[in-house]
């Protein structure tokens, strides 16, 4: 079975859905998760490139924006190109599994046929028991 992982270290479950710059997608078998390929991808949360670049004392403000973007904004809800691309770097991928993930993004990959899983731990401890589920 193929899943995508969502993680910072390739090692560990540990990546916001949003955050995520690469897919790492894994075949699963015999309880032992093997790393297939990487895909990189962009991230789907603009935000977070944009706080990386923050000097810290712009941080609080740049926090109370986040939050206006979440409560008001369309464009931090259903990004359909960035969906897109994910779907395609996923290829016959049908299964994410990623630390977080909105509710927006995460309704839209279920309505084009992608489950979604939301754990976080250690990859190959954690796939096997996904695949358990199936």
């Amino acid at each position: 079975m193929l899943i995508a992982v969502t993680s910072t270290d390739g090692i560990t479950i540990n990546q916001h859905f949003g955050h995520a710059d690469r897919l790492l997608i894994f075949e699963v078998a015999d309880g032992r998760a093997e790393l297939l390929r990487e895909c990189a991808v962009s991230p789907y949360c603009t935000w977070s490139a944009a706080i990386r670049e923050l000097p810290p004392e712009q941080f609080s403000a740049t926090v109370q924006q986040m939050r206006e973007c979440a409560d008001g904004q369309p464009e931090h809800g259903m990004r359909p190109a960035q969906l897109a691309a994910f779907a395609e770097a996923l290829g016959d991928c049908r299964v994410v599994v990623t630390a977080m993930i909105g509710e927006a993004p995460q309704e839209e990959l279920e309505r084009i046929g992608i489950e979604v899983h939301a754990v976080t731990g250690p990859i190959q401890q954690v796939l096997p028991e996904i695949v358990k589920l199936y």
